[in-house]
């Protein structure tokens, strides 16, 4: 219970990326818990729907049904994927809803060379579902058809390579999937670059700190 003199907590919501559920955000949560934070984390069957339709389907109406408290705002911590689902969400959310900060883990805002080159195959298509259609690096890709990133959104990315596998279309510089120049955007207010993988960011406790210093103070930096 929330004392007279106290805020009421604020709300995080999580959004998990590509083939990812909501356990994936599991941990991340936890910590989000302990540092005081009301914890929520939304599913969407990543496979199967376009980014639109995961907004309209599975976002879009949990966010509606979310109870917050009056005076209290409602933050985002998402990966991957899930960054540009929120970007999309919030490029056509009602401005009465008390969005607060973002912090996107690994984001590829503005698309992955990775499909650039594999969606040519039919298997990957099948694999990735619609989405693989709309994540190219391209000007018209869902990605960078989103204009800026919403206020106060941090962006943290990883700069560990462990997968040499997409090293040649990917350079030196990136966390496995996504490059470290794709993931920044317009509009972004802070940015950091963290030692961990495009797997294992949701996982690292330097992450965490990272992602409470910014949802509490609006920057990456330490005091």
């Amino acid at each position: 219970m929330t004392s007279a003199s106290s805020p009421p907590a604020d709300t995080v919501v999580l959004i998990h990326g590509l083939g990812r559920t909501r356990r994936s955000m599991w941990v991340v949560g936890m910590w989000l818990k302990f540092c005081g934070y009301r914890v929520t984390s939304i599913g969407y069957p990543s496979h199967r729907v376009s980014i639109a339709e995961a907004v309209e389907r599975h976002i879009g109406p949990r966010l509606a049904e979310l109870q917050f408290a009056e005076g209290s705002r409602v933050h985002f911590v998402t990966h991957s994927l899930g960054g540009i689902v929120f970007r999309a969400w919030a490029a056509q959310r009602d401005p009465a809803f008390p969005l607060g900060r973002a912090v996107l883990l690994a984001p590829p805002n503005q698309g992955s060379q990775i499909i650039d080159e594999l969606r040519q195959w039919r298997w990957v298509r099948w694999v990735l579902g619609p989405v693989s259609a709309e994540l190219g690096t391209n000007a018209d890709s869902t990605p960078n058809s989103l204009g800026p990133l919403p206020p106060e959104t941090g962006i943290i990315m990883g700069s560990k390579d462990t997968l040499p596998v997409f090293r040649h279309l990917l350079g030196p510089e990136s966390d496995g999937v996504v490059t470290i120049a794709s993931s920044h955007a317009d509009g972004e207010t802070d940015f950091i670059l963290l030692p961990a993988n495009h797997a294992t960011i949701i996982l690292q406790p330097a992450v965490f700190r990272a992602v409470h210093r910014f949802l509490r103070t609006g920057s990456f930096k330490e005091a």
